[in-house]
Order: structure tokens, then sequence, then C-alpha cells
């Protein structure tokens, strides 16, 4: 019976190293594509034309903005210094908010009166299809060929449209993205960790998956729609929570071409509490699984060739790491415990084929981010040197996203929760308003602090025995289980926020 129960382990176990070695596989794809395609970007004449003044397509700047009273004046300011030519220029501030946001964006323009004849103050009387709605809502209302989208903790720079608007001279550009930047990186240990997870995304992926003719996704904001590419693709839709992503593959399934600038970024925010960061993270691995349900199917029948076909297959998958994330260390302490480690073949040939390679494939990735940013060879040294701290971080989160993964596979659509911004004064209430949302957030913290522990005793058991290599893996693993627990818990605590 205990031979046959190690077996089924083993086989678990077994099958577990072999996806997330697959998954290694594609980090490193996207590596090579990367460094395969790093060249920089030449100025063309042809570009440069679509700026004469004569010509100058309509633009509308849409600005999405739900209860954001703590970078709205910023997110203004920036905005209205963005140059085009004049009458060619609409700014919309789509406001949802139900706090002071409303009264700050009345006050600013009351303010600013040469600036507000550009700008229209949009409410509606609900927030129907949050984020989605308020878009498609203001398509209505405007008869702009181009929406560049910010969202409220952006800031553009004023040649924003005279930089990224003239790649739309060629007909079958739909979208064309800025990278994003993060001006509040080296904040803290928290956003200096979430800095490098995102730059893993749009330093590396992003501008890999371009260079090679691949889809990737315009990223909800920094970027401008081509008013056709949108309705062809049949617009903003709220059944999914990354309607981003949605109508990306919908866009470029429909012929239209998208462009990425990495090499012009517009500073944002990055949450500075770790109750908001997972919150986004929730947020984005529940949507990508919802689009992955609804457009997986329909992108394996179209006749794109097969080599998109199969990258956009490994970006819609790739929310099913965490569940395997989790399931492996679920595993890991009883396995190596009770699995005879001179007999078992998966302890001898699995673990350099995906612990060894997985860790050394996303450092990869996490070092080509960093190093694009001004030559920084001593911070990639110091992130090598760290990584082990890194991944186990991103152990932890998988927890979160985990039950992300659930939610999208059973969810259609949800509400679009607004992750809060604004720095260490950004309040986190809203997050919990509803006694559901705080108590899935206790609950989830309480399986970190769980898991932290097992992989606590883990350690020390091994370190009694001598294995000393496994006792700092597993105690590596528990002081990312048990430091994410530990900031979950702090935003926990009893405050005096004001909820709205």
């Amino acid at each position: 019976m205990i031979i046959a129960q190690l077996t089924s382990l083993t086989v678990v176990y077994g099958i577990l190293v072999l996806a997330m070695t697959a998954f290694a596989f594609h980090k490193l794809k996207m590596l090579v594509l990367y460094f395969l395609h790093r060249v920089p970007r030449a100025p063309t004449s042809a570009l440069h034309a679509a700026n004469d003044p004569s010509t100058a397509p309509l633009v509308c700047i849409q600005l999405p903005v739900y209860n954001e009273p703590l970078v709205i004046d910023a997110l203004l300011d920036s905005v209205s210094a963005i140059r085009w030519p004049e009458g060619r220029l609409e700014i919309q501030l789509l406001d949802d908010s139900s706090d002071e946001t409303t009264a700050r964006i009345t006050a600013w323009l009351a303010a600013h009166p040469n600036q507000a004849t550009r700008c229209s103050h949009i409410r509606r009387a609900r927030r129907e299809g949050y984020k989605a709605g308020a878009l498609a809502y203001g398509m209505t209302l405007t008869k702009a060929e181009f929406f560049p989208i910010f969202d409220a903790d952006f800031r553009p720079a004023p040649d924003f449209l005279e930089t990224l608007m003239p790649h739309f001279a060629a007909a079958d550009i739909g979208v064309v993205q800025a990278r994003w930047e993060f001006a509040n990186r080296n904040a803290s240990l928290l956003t200096r960790f979430q800095a490098l997870f995102l730059d893993a995304h749009f330093v590396v992926e992003q501008a890999a998956r371009h260079a090679a003719g691949l889809f990737f996704n315009f990223n909800g904001t920094a970027g401008i729609w081509r008013r056709t590419a949108l309705e062809e693709a049949g617009g903003w839709t709220p059944d999914t929570v990354t309607e981003d992503l949605d109508v990306s593959y919908r866009a470029q399934l429909c012929g239209w071409r998208f462009e990425y600038r990495g090499d012009y970024a517009v500073p944002s925010e990055l949450p500075e509490k770790i109750s908001s960061f997972k919150s986004q993270q929730r947020r984005w691995t529940k949507g990508g699984i919802q689009v992955m349900r609804k457009q997986l199917a329909t992108i394996l029948r179209s006749d794109v060739p097969q080599r998109i076909k199969r990258e956009a297959s490994w970006h819609l998958l790739v929310g099913f790491i965490h569940p395997l994330l989790i399931t492996f260390a679920a595993i890991l302490v009883p396995y190596c415990i009770y699995a005879p480690a001179h007999t078992s073949v998966w302890w001898l040939a699995a673990q350099p084929a995906a612990l060894v390679f997985t860790f050394w494939t996303t450092v990869g990735i996490y070092v080509a981010g960093r190093q694009l940013h001004q030559g920084a060879w001593r911070e990639s040294v110091i992130i090598v040197i760290a990584a082990p701290v890194i991944l186990s971080f991103g152990l932890a989160l998988s927890i979160t996203n985990t039950l992300a993964v659930v939610e999208g596979l059973f969810q259609r659509g949800g509400e679009f929760v607004r992750t809060p911004k604004g720095g260490a004064s950004a309040l986190v209430g809203s997050l919990f308003s509803r006694l559901r949302c705080r108590s899935t957030f206790a609950v989830v913290t309480l399986v970190e602090v769980l898991f932290g522990l097992v992989m606590l005793m883990g350690s020390v058991h091994f370190a009694r025995q001598g294995n000393t290599s496994l006792a700092v893996l597993l105690a590596l693993k528990s002081f990312g289980f048990l430091g994410v627990a530990a900031l979950s818990l702090w935003d926990l605590r009893p405050t005096r926020e004001i909820i709205v």
C-alpha cells in the first residue's frame, strides 16, 4: 500500500515537473527572440510625414477614471500638455467616480480654462460595463479617428502623439502600444519586485512577440487605437475583466497589425501595498483565463500561421502555471521526505531539468529586462544573487493567482476592481468594501501561512538530517510565503480608512 502511494506521488510529481519545464522552455523561447531581434529603431521619413498639421486626424484621448483622488490632478496636468494641432484633439474624462474625484476634476477644469475647452467631463448614471463600458460609451460621443487611452496613474510626455501617431501612416496598423515605466520602482522592496516581474513582460516578452511578427496585446493604457480596428473587432465588451486582452486578439484575428514601441516609455505607478498588488494580479490572471475560454478555439480554427497559433496558446494558457506551482509546492515536502531519493528517477533527472532550468530561465528574463534600462549591469548581477528570494515571492503570489484561475474558468465577466493608486497614501479599504472580499483575502493569507509553515518544518527536518541544500531551498520558499502573508496581514488590520 505504501509503495503504491509513493509511486502515485512520484507520478504526480513527475507530471508537474514536466509541465513546469514546458513553461520554462517557453520563457527561454521569449528570451531568445528578444536577443535575436534587439536592434535600435531607425526613424523613417514615412513616419515623420504623418505629423503634418494640415492633415492631422481628429484624436480623442480617453481617461477612464474611478475614484482616483490622489492622482487625478497629475493625470490632467500631463494629458493637457500633450501636443497636437489646434482643433484636432479632444479629451474625454470618463468619470464613474463615487468619491471626491469628481469634485477635483471640476475644480481642475475651473482652474485651467484654456485646457478645459478641449475636455469633456462625462458622467454616467450607472457604472455599467465598468472600464469597457465607459470606453465604449465615450466612443459614441465623438467622431474621432484615433483613441489614446491612459489610466489615472500614467504620465504621458507632451510628445506622446507626435511620436506614436505617425505609425498609423501604415493603413493596417490598428494599435500602437508604448512601454510602461514605473516612477516608483525604487519606493520599496515590494515595488522593486513588481517592477522586475513586469519588466519581464513589457521589456522582453512584448518586444519579442512584436519583433517576431506574433500576436501581442494592447495593455489597457499608454497606447492608441484606430477607431476602425476597434469597430471591426466588435468594440469593447465587458464579458471578461481584461477587456484590453480580449479586443486585442479579436482585432488581430481581423488582420490588424499592432506596433510596439519598447523604446518609448510612459511613466506610471506601481501599487505600494500588497493587497493592491494581489488584486491587480488576480484580475489580470482571471481575465486571461476568461479570454482563453472565449477565444482560444477561435484562434486555433483561424487561418493565421501555426507559429502565431502556438504562441497565442502559450500566452493565453500561461495562467495555469500558478496551480501547477502550488500543487508542486504542496507535495514537495512529503515527496522529499517519503520518496527514496536514491531510487527516484524524477529526483535524479527532473530536478535539474525543471527546478534549475526554470530558475535560470526566469532569472534570464528578469536580467534582460533590467539590463535594458541604461545598461544596468550592476543591478542585473544583484538580480541574479537575489533571484531565489524573488522567485519565492512569485511562488507565494501563485496562491492568489490560482484562485483567479478557478474564477476565470467558471465565471463570465465580473467586477472590474480598480487598483488603488497614490503611492503609500493610497487607501485599500475599497478593496475590502464587501465582507466577501475581505474574507477571501483573509483565507488566501491563511493558506500562505500554512504553506510557509510546512516549508519551514521541512527545512528544519532536512537541516537535522544534514541535507543543507534542500533545507536552504525550503527555507527560501518558506520566507516567500510567510513574507507575503505578513504584508497581507498588515493590510487586513483594522484602520480608520474611509471606505467608498
